[in-house]
């Protein structure tokens, strides 16, 4: 009787030792958010910060998660030096395994070789030039939505087909105002319209 007593006190014992034990902690990974944090488009960047961040704090809520994520926010303002300048951050910093990055194409397209050299996996969450992914077509850099051609083929088609056929069309001189003008007049032309004149802009 004494020893059952004893044998059950140590089992009791045990199982309370076991149920306190910590549970197993994760590995953790760490992902880069880049967007534009300050300046004109501030207002998109932060958007897009707080998903990423509600994203991670979900997928850390899920029992069934394999990692405890952690997100490395940084701000590219939508310049392209300040891009590259970030982008060498996060590539720099080897516990990084992958970014979210840019919603401006100046930024996007001038930092896809720093992606590519520091072998830095990323996906695009914004920016819509081409060239980010078809250019150099780096197996680093990728994308989840569609481009300015997608954009200016919908555009055209749905302008066009509400009777405007003559335009003018006014851009700014980036990359990403030139690509803008070649979709859509492109497209514009091709739906019977006709473009009248171009004027090209500095973004200021």
């Amino acid at each position: 009787m004494i020893r059952n007593k004893r044998l059950s006190a140590i089992a009791l014992s045990l199982a309370v030792a076991l149920v306190s034990l910590p549970a197993a902690a994760k590995d953790k990974a760490k992902v880069a958010f880049i967007g534009p944090l300050t300046g004109g488009v501030a207002a998109n960047g932060i958007g897009a910060r707080n998903s990423a961040e509600l994203a991670v704090k979900l997928r850390n809520a899920d029992p069934k998660a394999k990692y405890d994520y952690e997100l490395l926010v940084l701000d590219d303002e939508c310049k392209p030096n300040v891009a590259v300048q970030v982008a060498t951050k996060a590539g720099a910093d080897r516990s990084v395994i992958a970014a979210a990055a840019h919603y401006c194409s100046a930024a996007a397209i001038a930092a896809v070789e720093t992606y590519n050299r520091l072998g830095l996996p990323m996906v695009v969450w914004g920016a819509v030039l081409p060239d980010i992914t078809y250019r150099a077509k780096y197996p680093e850099v990728h994308r989840v939505n569609g481009t300015m051609i997608n954009q200016n083929e919908v555009a055209a088609k749905l302008m066009t087909g509400l009777g405007f056929k003559k335009w003018v069309v006014i851009h700014d001189t980036t990359d990403y105002g030139k690509g803008h003008n070649e979709y859509f007049s492109k497209f514009v032309k091709a739906n019977g319209g006709q473009i009248l004149g171009t004027f090209g802009v500095t973004v200021d």
